[in-house]
């Protein structure tokens, strides 16, 4: 293995890099969900959620009784849920948290006389921060699905960071960054809190990267192609919509064609089929030039990871797609270090198990109505 260089050789901006965090990667649900629920059950300040999608279901009820119990006890607790991804969720079961003292705002309501762009603009992200000392970030939501078979839910594919230290501050910004362009549920006026102080935690350096401001909708996936140029020795990326736009696309074939082992795990199962198809658009190109592909066999894949060398890694909300690049609130972690980079390649080559490779022969074969529509979904993929 060739010797790899500092971290700050991976990092777009090392100078905004957090220093001083413990961070702990949660590879499913069957770890992530009970640490979501002990973060909340010990909350003993403050709770802040933001979610696209909390449901009303087994999983949303659960977690609403947990929130009810909190307010009760004193503990100050805020959610952010957007109204698009949970619009199937009644408005009387946010009412009723409401009612019991929970402080719930919701992102851009629909209104169906407002423009387009009200309606595609959505708040993506999955985050929880506790008492200023613990945050966590991934794909998450608080629903059935994403729940682990051991808790009833569906068991979908998600990985989730649990980061303690001074980045638990850049997370809470982020939410109440999102909390003064919300509108809480029961009229009232709520006003932004601030972002805590943590003390050291650990010896690792983390920048947290969001979508949705002017100066950062393109923060993320800078930091991916910053990090995929300077790639010396494999670039393993997991995602639920892999459609990278041109630019982190293009990159992706130059490492390969420089002789970087560039591994892709994208679905086989989806939720939204229509952007498997157009991914396999691109296959066939990227094939050729050494990319490996593979999809997922398992539940349905619904992660947003990265790991570059064992040294940059990425785990957040963000899709590799138009909608997270141009849309939606995002966030990402991302950690520098061979520890945890070490542990998410660790988790990459397993997961590889439980793929299947996608060959060149599997392109070719497809039948023409197939290759037509992956193409014509494709050319569409800003609106996907």
């Amino acid at each position: 293995m060739r010797e790899k260089e500092s971290w700050r050789r991976y990092s777009a901006r090392p100078e905004n890099a957090i220093s001083g965090n413990e961070v702990e990667l949660l590879r499913d649900g069957e770890e992530a969900f009970p640490a979501m629920l002990s973060a909340i059950g010990g909350a003993r300040e403050f709770i802040l959620l933001e979610f696209y999608l909390f449901a009303d279901d087994s999983i949303g009820r659960s977690f609403a009784d947990l929130l009810k119990e909190k307010a009760r006890e004193g503990v100050a607790v805020y959610l952010i849920y957007d109204s698009i991804g949970s619009i199937l969720t009644d408005r009387d079961f946010f009412l009723d948290l409401a009612a019991a003292g929970v402080k719930v705002a919701e992102f851009r309501p629909v209104i169906f006389w407002k423009p387009y762009w009200n309606w595609i603009k959505r708040d993506h992200r999955k985050t929880i921060c506790v008492d200023g000392q613990t945050a966590l970030v991934g794909g998450f939501n608080i629903t059935e699905y994403d729940a682990p078979k051991s808790m009833g839910g569906r068991g979908w594919k998600d990985t989730q960071a649990l980061l303690r230290g001074p980045a638990v501050a850049a997370v809470e910004n982020v939410f109440w960054e999102a909390w003064a362009a919300s509108t809480p549920v029961d009229g009232s006026v709520i006003p932004p809190g601030r972002a805590s102080a943590p003390a050291s935690a650990g010896g690792k350096n983390v920048s947290v990267l969001f979508a949705g401001g002017i100066r950062n909708v393109r923060s993320i996936r800078r930091s991916y192609r910053y990090a995929i140029d300077r790639a010396l020795e494999y670039i393993y990326i997991t995602n639920a919509y892999f459609l990278p736009d041109r630019l982190v696309y293009r990159r992706l074939v130059r490492a390969a064609r420089r002789g970087v082992d560039v591994r892709v795990i994208a679905p086989m199962d989806t939720d939204h089929p229509y952007v498997r198809w157009a991914s396999w658009a691109r296959y066939g190109h990227m094939i050729r030039n050494g990319v490996k592909i593979y999809e997922w066999q398992g539940p349905i894949l619904h992660s947003k990871t990265a790991v570059i060398d064992g040294v940059w890694s990425s785990v957040g909300s963000h899709n590799l797609d138009h909608r997270s690049l141009y849309y939606n609130l995002e966030v990402n972690v991302n950690v520098y270090g061979p520890d945890f980079g070490s542990a998410m390649a660790r988790a990459f080559r397993e997961d590889l198990k439980k793929c299947s490779p996608v060959t060149f022969a599997d392109v070719k074969k497809r039948p023409f109505t197939a290759k037509a529509a992956s193409k014509l979904l494709y050319l569409m993929r800003s609106w996907l």
